[in-house]
This record gives C-alpha cells, sequence and structure tokens, in this order.
C-alpha cells in the first residue's frame, strides 16, 4: 500500500513549527547565559582594585629576580574632590606614600600621567619576594578610606614594562628591506 505525499500547506506548517522550535531553543540558551560583556575583567597585564574614591589599574610589580629590587606600575585615579594619600605596601617592605590630587591620575611608577601629574619617586621594592611569573601581596590604603589587600603579578624587567628596551640584534643572515623583491626573483630563476 502506498503512503499519501504531504501537501503542501502541511509541508509549510511543519517547517515553520519546526523553525519556530529552534527558535525558542535558541532564544533560551541566551537567556540562561549570562552576557559576557556584562563581565568585569582586568584588559591588562595588572590588577585592579578600588580604596575608597581611589582606583587602581592594571598594577603589577616589575622586577629581574626574587630578591632583587622591583618597582611599581600602574595607574591610581582619584575620583574624589579632595587630596589623598594612598599608602602602598608589597608583602616582605617598607611602605611607600603617594600623593594623588583629586580628578586626578597618577602613576606608580612615578612618571607622569596623561594629564601631566607626576607621582614623585614612585614605589619602588628594595626586594621583591616573589619569581617573574607569580603573585605578590600589595596592601593599599588611605586614612579615611581603609585598606585593599591584592595579589599582584610579578612580571620580567623586560618590553613593555621596566627598563629593558625592545632591540632587534642583526645576525647576520636578515636580508635588508630592499633585497625582499630580489630574493624573491632570484629563487624562480633557478
Amino acid at each position: 500500500m502506498m503512503r499519501p505525499a504531504l501537501s503542501p500547506l502541511r509541508a509549510r506548517t511543519l517547517a515553520g513549527v519546526g523553525a519556530l522550535g529552534a527558535a525558542v531553543l535558541l532564544s533560551s540558551c541566551q537567556s540562561l547565559s549570562e552576557q559576557t560583556t556584562d563581565l568585569k575583567y582586568d584588559a591588562g597585564d595588572g590588577v585592579s582594585a578600588t580604596v575608597g574614591a581611589l582606583q587602581l589599574s592594571n598594577v603589577l610589580l616589575v622586577t629581574t629576580g626574587k630578591g632583587k629590587p622591583g618597582e611599581m606600575h600602574g595607574m591610581v585615579t582619584n575620583n574624589g574632590s579632595t587630596a589623598a594619600q594612598l599608602q602602598v605596601t608589597p608583602a616582605g617592605s617598607t611602605p611607600a606614600t603617594i600623593s594623588v590630587p583629586p580628578l586626578t591620575a597618577v602613576r606608580l611608577d612615578g612618571q607622569a600621567s596623561g594629564d601631566a601629574a607626576a607621582g614623585g619617586s614612585g614605589v619602588k621594592v628594595p626586594s621583591v619576594s616573589a619569581d617573574p611569573g607569580r603573585m605578590v601581596q600589595v596592601t593599599f590604603s588611605t586614612g579615611r578610606s581603609g585598606s585593599s589587600a591584592v595579589q599582584v603579578p610579578v612580571l620580567l624587567d623586560q618590553y613593555p614594562y621596566g627598563t629593558a628596551t625592545l632591540t632587534h640584534e642583526p645576525d647576520g643572515t636578515a636580508s635588508q628591506p630592499g633585497d625582499v623583491g630580489e630574493e624573491a626573483g632570484s629563487g624562480s630563476e633557478h
């Protein structure tokens, strides 16, 4: 016995029901998943923290090795209307104090920031207690706003942080910029 074929109307109805079911299924997955654009994360190599009106961003410690001197990097932004004194205490070190004027950003390494405010001598660490690639606890505090202990990454003194500069030494076999086309052409003539 032969089975009757689906009518075009019935086939379209079944296709529509299938498409509607797929849309409902896919939209339910989206409603159960958190929006990743709403998640806060540290976009740089360092970490962030907040102490009262002070916002710390991209905070890290640069050194050549464990037990060697180091330097704090990062930015402190004072979103308050009064100046603040930020005390920075890396584990095993003496505290350093940085003045942060109101509505201003100051770099932890002491260099001038985008709004031309210098942070003084910056935060120097006489002896870093962790190897590069590890974390070290740093406590940030102000007199009025309390303190925040943060695990800060230790990075090797190399580009783009620290005193090391990016250099490319010639290895003797590199071609000059004008040689590129000639080498490609000479290879096809052989």
